[in-house]
């Protein structure tokens, strides 16, 4: 315990760090402000931060945001990744529920780390990849932590294989050097670098990015442990997992960035805020460097007339499932959905507006051609909208401009990691039903059971475009991640099944997966390296028990919380209701 403790405190001199538990995904829909600026993407993302989140925006319109579903209300920056999805035997998906924690880490001495400039966005990680390269930092960047809180939580470099009975956290580090003077790049990352020794460690060597800025670093929890008993009927019972890009080896997985601080805060923050070695940001609050908001949400309508959640037929966009072996080909869409507008942010579980679809969706002759190289990000962008709209849809014509957001009251957030989802439910584990005739999308936030998809022999992996089905869009505008097979919901799909917190606590864990910390904090034994898993030395790239390294004194500004406190704010922030629907839910089954 003192050997801890002892270096808990030699650490906390060297490296700072906060993290934001966010409460909830804004939206899951067919936008990328920085790979197609003014277009339906190609892919599904589920999108964390301010709710100005548009086909175009900027630094400004992100400041402008009514809510943002981070805990600190001045971060309205936007974060987005691909959602992830069950694929069944007969070819359909359904979407999983998930959460996410942001860490910003950077020096304890001020001065060392440049917040980033207005405008500012990057890229971490490539959709195309189906192969991994040992030697790329861009990979070692990426990992999948297949979590078991009663046993032994192990790192992957790829979707894992095997059965993770608490669930499989994507995490990802994105570049943290800069050249000091672009923005961006023609393929949104050039303007970046990694540190010297790697995504996680190291200094902003190289004379091309000299510039060390914060390391955003990113974990996504999916509830995948739910899934389990149901892989024998899955397209591929070993690991039926598969990103809205098509990918199902996790090579592909990737992550944006758009800065949206208000100005001067994050600089401040960076300078000053080092006032606990464990991530927990209350003492910077404290000192006013920031504000933090405990309870609330933010979302926003769909701007898209498609349906992205729930059970499918396929992925929404062209993305048939494309497998390791070769790079993927991204193929243009040859549906545009329609668009939908206004879109107005929300911070209760329903909407008071929502918008229509003002651009119908078109059907195109098929074309199985590579879709061109998407273009450099615009920074024009209107007056930041509201949000709206429940059912998605996606287009390749430029969407509508939006009108200016309604109001919203301002959102808050917790430190521990809670659902995507909002109003809707999370079904209860009873029975699967009997396989249907036919995979008929459900009803997304519908409560009653949906049957299986009844099993195809058409496989739907290969490159040619799965055949389109049209499905109503949503009726519910949040995020609805229905298990297909079960019976009406017991408790309510805003907290994914984490039984702990994912923020790290001022002593060992009890339980044995690592937390955040620093390179030098022994949070939690080490994991061995799976097979084909190249072995790191001291680090665990993208895992966030080593973050790299910084230099001067840590400082203390406020008094320390004991375990006891933390843990009634983990509770406060959603987990403790968790529980009780964890439990009430075991009663039923019983």
């Amino acid at each position: 315990m003192k050997a801890f403790f002892a270096l808990a405190a030699m650490v906390s001199t060297a490296q700072a760090y906060w993290l934001m538990g966010i409460k909830n995904f804004i939206t899951t829909e067919r936008i990328d402000p920085i790979v197609t600026p003014g277009k339906v993407a190609g892919h599904v993302h589920s999108v964390l931060g301010g709710s100005n989140f548009r086909f175009n925006t900027n630094t400004a319109a992100l400041r402008q945001s009514e809510c943002t579903s981070t805990p600190i209300p001045q971060d309205k920056s936007a974060y987005w990744f691909p959602h992830i999805f069950f694929q069944w035997n007969n070819g359909s998906f359904t979407s999983l529920d998930g959460g996410a924690v942001i860490y910003y880490l950077f020096s304890d001495k001020p001065g060392t780390t440049t917040a980033f400039p207005d405008d500012f966005r990057m890229i971490s990680g490539d959709p195309t990849l189906r192969t991994y390269d040992p030697n790329s930092k861009a990979q070692k960047a990426v990992t999948f932590l297949c979590l078991d809180f009663n046993g032994k939580s192990t790192t992957y470099n790829e979707i894992p294989s095997v059965q993770c009975p608490s669930g499989v956290r994507a995490q990802i580090n994105f570049p943290s050097c800069w050249d000091g003077k672009n923005t961006d790049s023609p393929d949104h990352k050039s303007h970046v670098a990694f540190l010297s020794g790697g995504p996680d460690s190291g200094t902003c060597s190289d004379p091309n990015y000299p510039i060390t800025l914060p390391r955003i670093f990113m974990e996504v929890y999916w509830a995948t442990g739910d899934w389990d008993k149901l892989r024998g009927q899955a397209k591929n019972p070993s690991q039926p997992f598969v990103y809205a890009m098509g990918d199902p080896t996790g090579y592909g997985y990737h992550a944006d960035f758009m800065y949206g601080w208000d100005a001067g805060v994050l600089q401040k923050a960076v300078d000053n805020c080092h006032c606990n070695p464990y991530g927990d940001p209350t003492c910077c609050a404290q000192q006013g460097i920031f504000d933090l908001n405990t309870d609330g949400h933010c979302r926003i309508t769909k701007s898209i007339d498609e349906q992205t959640t729930g059970t499918l037929a396929k992925l929404p966009g062209n993305n048939p499932v494309q497998p390791a072996g070769q790079a993927a080909i991204m193929m243009a869409d040859p549906n545009a959905p329609g668009l939908i507008s206004p879109v107005y942010a929300y911070t209760g579980d329903q909407p008071t507006k929502t918008g229509v679809v003002v651009t119908p969706g078109q059907t195109q002759p098929a074309n199985n051609t590579p879709s061109s190289s998407a273009p450099s990000p615009s920074s024009s962008i209107a007056t930041p909208p509201g949000s709206s709209a429940p059912a998605p849809s996606s287009s390749i014509a430029a969407p509508p401009s939006t009108s200016s957001p309604s109001s919203a009251a301002t959102p808050s957030s917790s430190l521990a990691a809670t659902s995507s989802s909002s109003s809707a439910t999370t079904p209860s584990s009873s029975s699967v039903t009997a396989p249907s005739n036919a995979p008929s999308p459900s009803v997304v936030g519908s409560s009653s059971s949906v049957a299986a998809p009844q099993p195809s022999s058409t496989p739907t992996n290969s490159i040619n475009p799965e055949p389109s089905s049209s499905s109503a869009g949503a009726t519910t505008p949040a995020p609805s991640h229905t298990k297909p097979g079960q019976g009406p919901p017991s408790y309510p799909t805003g907290v994914p099944s984490v039984p702990h917190p994912s923020f790290p606590i001022p002593f060992p864990p009890a339980f044995p997966f690592p937390h955040a910390g620093s390179s030098s904090v022994p949070a939690a034994p080490k994991p061995s390296a799976p097979a084909g898993q190249p072995a790191q030395g001291n680090q665990s790239h993208g895992h966030h028990h080593h973050h790299g390294s910084g230099s001067g004194s840590g400082k203390t500004c406020s008094k320390k919380r004991n375990v006891k406190e933390l843990e009634l704010e983990a509770r406060a922030s959603g987990l403790k209701s968790h529980r009780r629907s964890r439990q009430r839910k075991a009663v039923v089954e019983a």
